[in-house]
C-alpha cells in the first residue's frame, strides 16, 4: 500500500460505504470465521496507538506503465468487538493490541498485506465501515477468476498464500525491510509469471534507479531479499501442484465486488476454520498503515 505523503500516486476515490451496518453476531466461537461478522472503522496513517506493531519503508516501485513513490509495508486489522471473535492465542503469531493508554488500548489487531496493487480502499474517514468476507485460497481463487481482477495471473493467490504462510515470521525479524519486501513479493507473484522485483523486470518491479540515493538502497535490499525467498520457493516448487495453506491463511475480500475494495491477506492466527464455499457474512476490519487510507488503482 502507498502512503500519499509520500510522493503522488493515482487514487481510488473515497466513496462512503452505503450498505446497512450490520450487528455483531454473538457467541460465533464455535463457528466458521468465514461465517462470522466483524465491525471496525478505519483509521488513516500509522496512528501512534498501533506504529509500534506496522513496519515498512518509503519506496520507488513500478506497475504496469506507471512509476510510484510511497510507504510499501504491512497494515493492521483492528477488530472493534473483541469478544465476538472465536477463541485466540494473543501470542500468536500475526497478533498485536493497540498500545497503553491510546486511542486502541488493549483492542486485538493482526497485521495483514495488501493483494490488489491498484485498488484502494472505499473509504478513510473516521465512521466509515470496511466490510470483508474471510475466504479461503480455493474460494478466493474462484472468486478472482470468476470476476475478472484487471491484471491478475491465475495462481497468484498460491502463491502469496506460500509467501504469507512460510515468510511472514521471516518479514517480522527482518523490520521495515521484512515488510517491504514480503508486500513487494505478494504483488510480484500477482501479476509475473518468474519471481523478480528487481528494476526493469516485468509488469512489477522496485526501482533503485532514481534520483534519491535513501530509495535506491532500499530498492536494493528489497530485491535482496525477495531474490532469497523466491529462490527458495522454487527449489520447493511453492509447495508443489497440490498446495494449500488449509486454514493457516486468509484472504479478506470485499463480498459485493473485488473492485470494490482492496483485499488483504494475513495469516489466520485464530486457526479458526474457513469454509471452502464463503458464506454471505461479512468480516468488517479497521485497516491501518496509510494516510489516507488508499493504495493505487488500475485505470479502467
Amino acid at each position: 500500500m502507498k502512503n500519499p505523503s509520500f510522493g503522488p500516486t493515482r487514487t481510488r476515490s473515497l466513496i462512503p460505504l452505503q450498505r446497512a451496518k450490520l450487528p455483531i453476531l454473538a457467541a460465533m466461537a464455535a463457528s466458521p470465521l468465514s461465517a462470522a461478522i466483524y465491525q471496525v472503522e478505519p483509521v488513516s496513517g500509522q496512528v501512534g496507538s498501533v506504529n509500534g506493531s506496522l513496519n515498512g519503508w518509503s519506496v520507488a516501485d513500478h506497475y504496469g506503465t506507471s512509476n510510484y513513490q510511497g510507504f510499501i509495508g504491512d497494515l493492521g486489522l483492528m477488530f472493534v468487538d473483541d469478544g465476538s471473535l472465536p477463541p485466540i492465542d494473543t501470542q500468536s503469531a500475526g497478533i498485536f493490541t493497540g498500545d497503553s493508554g491510546d486511542t486502541y488500548d488493549g483492542r486485538l489487531g493482526i497485521n495483514a498485506f495488501c493483494i490488489d496493487s491498484e485498488t484502494g480502499f472505499v473509504g478513510a474517514g473516521s465512521g466509515t465501515v470496511v466490510e470483508y468476507s474471510a475466504h479461503s485460497l480455493g474460494a478466493a481463487e474462484a472468486r478472482y477468476l470468476a470476476e475478472g481482477v484487471d491484471g491478475y495471473r491465475a495462481g497468484g493467490l498460491k502463491r502469496a498464500a506460500y509467501l504469507v504462510q512460510n515468510y511472514y515470521e521471516a518479514s517480522r525479524a527482518s523490520g521495515d525491510l521484512g515488510a517491504s519486501a514480503l508486500q513487494a513479493a505478494i504483488w510480484e507473484v500477482l501479476t509475473d509469471e518468474v519471481a523478480s522485483v528487481a528494476t526493469g523486470d516485468g509488469n512489477y518491479y522496485v526501482r533503485d534507479n532514481t534520483s534519491n540515493g535513501t530509495l535506491n538502497s532500499r530498492s536494493t535490499q528489497v530485491v535482496s531479499l525477495t531474490s532469497q525467498w523466491f529462490n527458495e520457493a522454487e527449489i520447493a516448487d511453492w509447495g508443489g501442484e497440490d498446495y494449500d495453506p488449509g486454514d493457516d491463511v486468509v484472504f479478506w475480500l470485499d463480498p459485493e465486488g473485488l473492485s470494490e475494495n482492496q483485499s488483504v491477506i494475513s495469516l489466520n492466527p485464530w486457526g479458526a476454520e474457513l469454509s471452502v464455499v464463503p458464506e454471505p457474512a461479512l468480516a468488517m476490519l479497521v485497516v491501518f498503515g496509510m494516510a489516507p487510507l488508499v493504495r493505487r488503482r488500475r485505470s479502467a
